[in-house]
Parts: C-alpha cells; structure tokens; sequence
C-alpha cells in the first residue's frame, strides 16, 4: 500500500504555477530503495538476519525495516523542505532524492549497530567475539546501500 504525504509550497501569485509543478513532476516517477548489495550467499545472510529462519532456528534481527522506520522522521523532514526547494528552482529533484538515500543509508547502518535483541544463542555466545550482534557480518554492514530507480523497476 502506497502512501502520501503533502508538502507545502509556498505560492505566490507572481509565480508561474505551470512552472513550479514541471519542477516538482519528476518525483513521481522516482523511488530511493534501500537495501543490501552483493552476492547470493551475502543475501541468503541478509534475508536470515532479516526475517529469521525457523529450520535454523535464528530468530529476525530486522536491520533494514527497522532502520527505515527510523529514519521516516528525518526523511520527511528533508523531503517537506525539499519539494519546496524544487518547486522554487533552488534545488533539483536528482540532488533531493541523493539526500533522502543518504540519510537513509546512514540510518539503517546506525541502527545495524545498534541491533541488540533478540539476545544470542548460548551456543553462538561462548565462540562469537564481543556481545555486539551482528557485527560478525561486517561485509554485511559494508554492503548497505540505497539506489534511486524508476517507479516499479
């Protein structure tokens, strides 16, 4: 389910409306996905930490949803100041949708940081180095990236 939020352009009658939204049109087609990059076992290892894995008996450790979540605050932020921008001529669309991607990615490291629960395994506990998760899988970390993409594609 798609939602929308509304930023406010501030308007003034000696400006050409027609102008303004051409400005702003091209956010339409556009989506910033943030996500992890890399080979096929680096996603079987996402996906596990991700959403957990009953017949390994791993629970999730969400990195990415969670860490968008998070960021949500901030992004709407940058994207309510940003339209405005656009719409003005001050800014383009390209530079606003790099900006949502790196505070994103930026979040959703953080927040990989900071992944402390569910709690270890006692197994996994007594051999893994420090009490920090996740951070085994620093190749992991190192592959979150964003892309800005056409809608859809």
């Amino acid at each position: 389910m798609a939602r929308a939020r509304r930023a406010n352009v501030t308007y003034t009658g000696d400006m050409d409306l027609s102008v303004m939204v051409n400005r702003v049109r091209p956010l339409i087609d556009k989506e910033v996905v943030i996500g992890v990059e890399g080979n096929a076992e680096l996603a079987m290892i996402a996906a596990v930490h991700e959403f957990g894995s009953a017949k390994m008996n791993i629970p999730a450790r969400s990195f990415i949803g969670s860490g968008k979540k998070k960021a949500q605050a901030a992004i709407s932020k940058l994207v309510r100041a940003g339209v405005n921008e656009i719409a003005l001529g001050n800014k383009s669309v390209e530079s606003l949708l790099q900006e949502i991607g790196q505070v994103g990615q930026q979040r959703v490291v953080k927040n990989f940081d900071r992944i402390k629960q569910p709690g270890l395994s006692v197994i996994y506990a007594r051999v893994k180095k420090g009490n920090r998760l996740l951070q085994s899988d620093m190749d992991l970390r190192e592959s979150i990236v964003f892309r800005v993409r056409n809608k859809g594609g």
